[in-house]
């Protein structure tokens, strides 16, 4: 019997959209699927839960990653068999700026490969970097939407508890990633980007501050301000689809 493409997504090419919205968390899907016309659940399996739209008369689907690299590694290469050719990650990050805030959209232009999972396909040397197209789309949709955005570089790991036990040596990565002028952390877009890099297929992503700078001893976390800004994160990946749905149209 052949292997099935899709083990760990569980859904056929005929309820997949070409066009993929991609939170970690799978509570987000529907709070993202509401953007679409017509959003049916088509799959879910273990932290793969999928729903599929359209917009402006074009399928389109969201799927949850789950938590991290290799969860991303697997989803995008299924979702990869079924011809998708775009994917905007829509996540939550901590800022390592002070000027970042609560509820603000980071717009990830390339990631600190600080994960284990795109080690696997090049080595470290071989940048990180979102599909120009992709960025461009989600700034032109952060300006209409209206949420304060910030693009640059953002810090991808594996260990999300990992600065509580080597404290110090932790510390001093972070802050020479700060000095380096890296926005925030989060733990799935280098994995993202560099697939995207050399399977040939359009990355972008879109992060929420949900833990911001007070003091050197101090974050402010979630909130009222979170949700708001996390809501219009997810209106600014629906308008960047809508933009390239538009761009290949008329190509």
């Amino acid at each position: 019997m052949a292997e099935d493409p899709r083990y760990h997504i569980k859904v056929s090419c005929d309820d997949l959209g070409k066009y993929v919205i991609m939170p970690g968390d799978r509570g987000r899907v529907l709070r993202i699927a509401k953007y679409l016309e017509n959003a049916e659940k088509k799959a879910e399996n273990r932290e793969y839960l999928t729903y599929t739209g359209t917009l402006d008369g074009v399928p389109v689907s969201v799927i949850s990653s789950g938590m991290g690299g290799p969860c991303v590694e697997m989803g995008v290469n299924e979702l990869l068999t079924c011809g998708v050719n775009t994917v905007i990650r829509v996540g939550t990050t901590g800022a390592l700026q002070e000027g970042l805030r609560l509820g603000d959209s980071i717009i990830a232009t390339a990631a600190v490969r600080k994960d284990g999972a795109s080690g696997q396909y090049v080595p470290y040397e071989f940048p990180a970097v979102g599909d120009i197209d992709t960025i461009n789309a989600l700034i032109e949709g952060a300006k209409k939407i209206g949420n304060p955005y910030h693009t640059g570089i953002v810090l991808s790991t594996d260990a999300y508890y990992a600065r509580n036990f080597a404290v110090e040596e932790s510390r001093r990565y972070m802050m020479l990633m700060k000095k380096a002028g890296v926005l925030c952390v989060e733990m799935e877009v280098a994995t993202l980007f560099t697939l995207s890099a050399i399977k040939g297929f359009r990355a972008g992503a879109i992060l929420t501050i949900r833990e911001e700078i007070v003091s050197e001893t101090e974050r402010l976390q979630a909130g009222e301000k979170y949700e708001n800004g996390l809501e219009k994160s997810i209106q600014i990946a629906i308008e960047a689809i809508r933009i390239l749905i538009q761009k290949d149209k008329g190509a």
